[in-house]
């Protein structure tokens, strides 16, 4: 085990949009235990993950003896700054986090999402992450809910709390 290790690996500085394509059931947020908004969807498809969101990349990853052993989450990509699959991982494990609060999307339809982010950004290996996400994502998903207790609530979207602009993420 790490100690004094931050728990996530990446932490949004700056909320991030997207414009997925998928039609949802109506304009939702959705809230942590706690309450705080971490997720927007509209009508449309716009996918908005508010600032202050945190995720490990993609997984699974463990820490030992203060390295991080695990999925790699890729090269820098030279366009964004950011590995990879920074932005399909970010919007999967989103989205991963409140399938069953309300969200109206089928778990596929989450793994689809990654597998297009990644083809954005042209990751070789998107494919197999694809392949092991529908294989093992809803297994890593029951465990991570039992685990950190993390159900969540959708609430109307009401005024978005998203200030300032996006960082829009190009498909």
């Amino acid at each position: 085990m790490c100690r004094d290790a931050e728990r996530w690996l990446y932490r949004l500085e700056h909320h991030v949009t997207w414009e997925s394509g998928h039609a949802f059931p109506a304009d939702m947020a959705f809230e942590d235990k706690e309450g705080v908004r971490w997720l927007e969807v509209t009508r449309t498809g716009r996918i908005t993950v508010l600032s202050g969101y945190a995720w490990d990349g993609c997984t699974p990853k463990v820490c030992v003896l203060d390295l991080v052993f695990g999925t790699p989450d890729g090269v820098v990509d030279a366009r964004t700054g950011r590995p990879k699959t920074y932005y399909a991982s970010l919007v999967h494990d989103a989205m991963y986090q409140f399938l069953r609060d309300g969200l109206g999307l089928p778990r596929g339809d989450a793994d689809r999402f990654f597998l297009q982010l990644m083809a954005a950004t042209g990751f070789t290996f998107r494919y197999v992450y694809f392949a092991a996400v529908r294989l093992f994502g809803g297994l890593f998903r029951s465990a991570a809910k039992k685990v950190r207790k993390t159900d969540g609530t959708c609430v109307p979207l009401g005024a978005s709390l998203a200030q300032g602009p996006p960082i829009v993420v190009a498909s």
